[in-house]
């Protein structure tokens, strides 16, 4: 066969140049349009009745949280977390990062813990940051400890603490009813990801 009779084949009179002036192009781009709607939708109410809202539910029953926030970052989900005075944040925290992978399981998320900070926390906090910094990355976390336990003595807080576990470097303080929480992730960005 010939390179000539290949070309005739496809030529206006053949079978496939009839198919194709057959085809009604609006109708197909309308179906396609109608098929990316339909999708589009099912993702959100996946996303929105599948997902956040039970999460949010399973969040709300528990005891130390005040207020469930369920948003979309670019890559991720954000959880965010209004928590009432606890005694032990690494514990709180724990259990309710367990109950969110357990929901999301695969999904990227953060989780960031809002307070009731007042001003003497954050400068208490302020005053130890760079402590916490320079431990995430050296890893010196008996010096990070002391040097802000030395600061934060005198800063007039009636409590406060400092815990590092496998994945997180967690600083907790309270002065009255004021309280701050500040989670730290040992691996990841610079600056935490969960304050």
């Amino acid at each position: 066969m010939s390179t000539a009779s290949i070309f005739r084949i496809f030529e206006e009179g053949s079978c496939v140049g009839m198919f194709m002036k057959n085809i009604r192009w609006k109708l197909v781009l309308l179906w396609a349009i109608l098929a990316l709607i339909v999708l589009s939708v099912g993702s959100y109410c996946y996303d929105a009745y599948a997902l956040r809202r039970p999460l949010e539910k399973k969040l709300e029953l528990d005891p130390h949280v005040l207020k469930v926030h369920i948003s979309n970052s670019r890559d991720k989900i954000v959880i965010a977390l209004r928590l009432k005075y606890v005694d032990d944040l690494p514990a709180t925290y724990s259990r309710l990062n367990e109950e969110v992978r357990a929901t999301l399981v695969n999904r990227d998320y953060e989780i960031v813990i809002e307070d009731d900070s007042a001003e003497i926390l954050e400068k208490a906090y302020a005053s130890i940051h760079y402590y916490i910094e320079e431990a995430r990355i050296r890893g010196n976390f008996g010096e990070m400890a002391d040097k802000s336990q030395a600061v934060l003595n005198d800063a007039g807080l009636e409590d406060f603490g400092l815990t590092v576990d496998g994945e997180n470097i967690f600083v907790q303080m309270r002065v009255g009813d004021n309280y701050l929480y500040r989670v730290k992730m040992l691996k990841g960005p610079l600056g935490g990801a969960g304050t």
